[in-house]
């Protein structure tokens, strides 16, 4: 026997083996955060604290309830710019020493903006927890705005902007937007080169003064801390800011998806597809969540998900398809996405709507839904492990509304969903017969496959109408 066959002889004995010995699953480990303790202070920014001593961390965000969705319909991306701009330069600090303070304490600085909300986020040792905490309230209520550190953002902004019209996938997820959100803010995901030049100084100084306000925000920390020394930290830095009644969106009725609807981008020459599939979904804190969350799981969510068996593993269309469902304040959407080949666009379409239709009429049941149960209670413990995780998760809930007890009773109420519920859910988020699918691609390689579906409209990459390409 020479000595490749040797090793893999070998190999396969001890795959056998390995199988033959190994343990089953154990019992299931309770799992329980530690208490979080949680105050308000005298001018409304509520204080949320949870101590996590895995490591000597400390993870504080500062989230603002106003993000996309609060910027006006001409000035998309007013949010970002905001939460980018504040971080370069205080009454007391200039860009480059936050970013050296923040990166002596161990950690860094960073800003996120989302369709509800904009937070801004620091981590570093525990030890310097109360100075972290004095740093971000110090971009928070005292930014100098300055002029030349905008124009610098400005043309990062713009080349982001170019680089996303070179993606099929975004161009696909943001016409699949636009069609689902129609003039409801959700609807706007990005800047453009007209928003970006609309926005100045004088715009962004009136957001941060109506928008940043403590009564519009939650300040929320997670690490190795003593909750009671980071509620005195909080009230020392931010008692003396002011109040101020931030504007609230104004969401406008997303329109009434009737048939399937198809939105095609033009991609000369483009060697495969970027398709996205979808429709409207509940809020975020709808109560079914945990159902629907299940369905989504077993359909497309997970990667033994229905999808990934059918068009990834037996018909090899494509690497890695999936669906996601995306809750906000106001509503909600599902979308499946996929990158697939040009000769498969049609069939794959099909393939999802096939899917869908069996999610619908008959939703799932015995090992199936166990097992996608199962994966949702195993996965949660691990996301919340770290700081990061934690705190996203904490920041979920106080955005959204959620109850308190959400992270102590997720697993209970994942276990408790039916099959009759997986059904309704099914029915609830995959639209069959009223669909939008957009498809960024080469129109001449694939028109012959979509000749079923007949209300196409034809849009540029900034999302224009368009005649149908030639």
């Amino acid at each position: 026997m020479n000595r490749a066959a040797a090793i893999a002889a070998f190999t396969l004995l001890a795959a056998v083996a390995g199988a033959q010995d190994r343990p089953g699953v154990g019992p299931e480990r309770p799992f329980q955060l530690a208490p979080r303790v949680e105050k308000t202070l005298a001018n409304g920014l509520r204080v949320v604290v949870t101590r996590q001593t895995a490591v000597p961390k400390v993870t504080v965000t500062l989230t603002i309830l106003s993000g996309f969705s609060s910027d006006p319909p001409d000035l998309t991306g007013l949010a970002q710019m905001a939460a980018d701009i504040v971080q370069e330069g205080t009454r007391t600090r200039n860009s480059r020493q936050i970013r050296r303070q923040a990166f002596a304490m161990g950690g860094s600085l960073t800003a996120g903006v989302s369709q509800d909300f904009s937070s801004l986020s620091t981590r570093g040792l525990s030890e310097y927890a109360a100075q972290l905490i004095d740093l971000v309230g110090d971009v928070a209520m005292n930014p100098t705005l300055p002029e030349d550190e905008l124009a610098i953002l400005r043309q990062q902004h713009l080349q982001t902007v170019s680089r996303q019209k070179s993606s099929p996938q975004f161009l696909s997820n943001r016409q699949f937007r636009r069609a689902v959100f129609g003039e409801h803010p959700y609807a706007r995901t990005s800047e453009t080169e007209a928003s970006l030049g609309a926005i100045d100084r004088a715009k962004i100084e009136a957001f941060h003064r109506a928008h940043y306000r403590p009564n519009n925000a939650i300040l929320l920390v997670v690490g190795d801390v003593e909750p009671n020394a980071i509620a005195a930290a909080a009230e020392k830095t931010f008692g003396a800011w002011t109040k101020g009644d931030a504007p609230r969106p104004s969401f406008a009725a997303p329109p009434s998806l009737v048939g399937r609807k198809v939105y095609f981008v033009q991609r000369p020459n483009s060697i495969q597809s970027s398709i996205s599939i979808g429709n409207l979904a509940p809020k975020r804190s709808d109560p079914r969540w945990f159902e629907l969350t299940v369905a989504n799981t077993i359909f497309g969510g997970a990667f033994n998900s229905r999808i990934v068996r059918n068009i990834r593993e037996e018909k090899g269309y494509t690497y890695s398809p999936g669906s996601a469902m995306t809750g906000f304040a106001d509503a909600g959407f599902y979308r499946f996405s996929a990158d697939v080949r040009n000769e498969v666009t049609g069939p794959t379409i099909a393939e999802v709507f096939k899917e869908i239709d069996l999610m619908r009429a008959r939703g799932a049941e015995g090992a199936e839904l166990q097992g996608a149960k199962t994966y949702l209670r195993g996965v949660f413990p691990i996301q919340t492990s770290t700081q990061g995780g934690l705190a996203t998760l904490l920041n979920t809930m106080y955005v959204f509304g959620l109850p308190k007890d959400y992270p102590e009773t997720y697993r209970e109420k994942i276990a408790a969903v039916t099959q009759e519920q997986v059904k309704k859910a099914s029915e609830t988020i995959f639209g069959s017969d009223n669909s939008v699918i957009a498809i960024v691609g080469d129109w001449s390689k694939v028109k012959d496959q979509l000749s079923s579906l007949n209300e196409i409209t034809f849009v540029d990459v900034d999302g224009k109408p368009t005649p149908a390409p030639q």
